[in-house]
């Protein structure tokens, strides 16, 4: 129980929690990106699908990627990595969180919003250009970074998921300076 008091209550949930609750995120936050574009594809004349097909000749032939699973494949694609770029947040948060009493969800916000921006960045300005040009082309600058931003801020609700997965104090005890045994 000492311990508990000194590392805090967020430091209880295990990193497999906070795993769990990154993939989860990150899976939600690559279907709020879908939605984005989605919308953003509808209403600007662009086609959603030769975007998906984009993702996938990023990571195969151009025969393969404007072939008849083009378009799906590259929505499974995205959303495998969105799924990993949570695990990683899910790690991130769980070594932000380590000393903390409660989960932080200013934290969680920026620097989900701050993670999403610098992959946004990092694609578009360095990774794209080299190994996948036309997809710079084909998609404008500032609606990738809105999509991106949304996945971001949709990371946040990792806090939320760790934080009702972690193991609560019996009510009336005392714990992290609260009565109710709540952190």
């Amino acid at each position: 129980m000492a311990e508990r008091l000194e590392r805090g209550a967020a430091a209880d949930a295990p990193i497999g929690a906070w795993l769990k609750a990154g993939c989860a995120a990150g899976f939600a936050g690559g279907l709020a990106e879908v939605a984005f574009m989605g919308i953003y594809s509808a209403l600007g004349g662009i086609s959603g699908g030769t975007m998906l097909r984009l993702i996938t000749n990023t990571f195969t032939s151009a025969s393969f990627a404007f072939g008849p699973a083009g378009a799906f494949d590259g929505l499974v694609i995205h959303l495998i990595l969105s799924a990993l770029i949570g695990v990683a947040f899910g790690v991130l948060q769980c070594l932000l969180h380590r000393a903390r009493a409660a989960v932080s969800y200013p934290i969680l916000v920026s620097s989900g919003a701050a993670l999403l921006a610098g992959i946004w960045a990092f694609n578009f300005f360095v990774l794209l250009p080299v190994i996948n040009p036309a997809f710079t082309v084909y998609v404008p600058l500032a609606p990738a970074f809105f999509s991106k931003l949304s996945f971001g801020l949709t990371l946040a609700v990792t806090g939320a998921l760790v934080d009702a997965a972690r193991p609560r104090v019996r009510a009336g005890t005392f714990a992290i300076g609260k009565a109710d045994g709540r952190a």
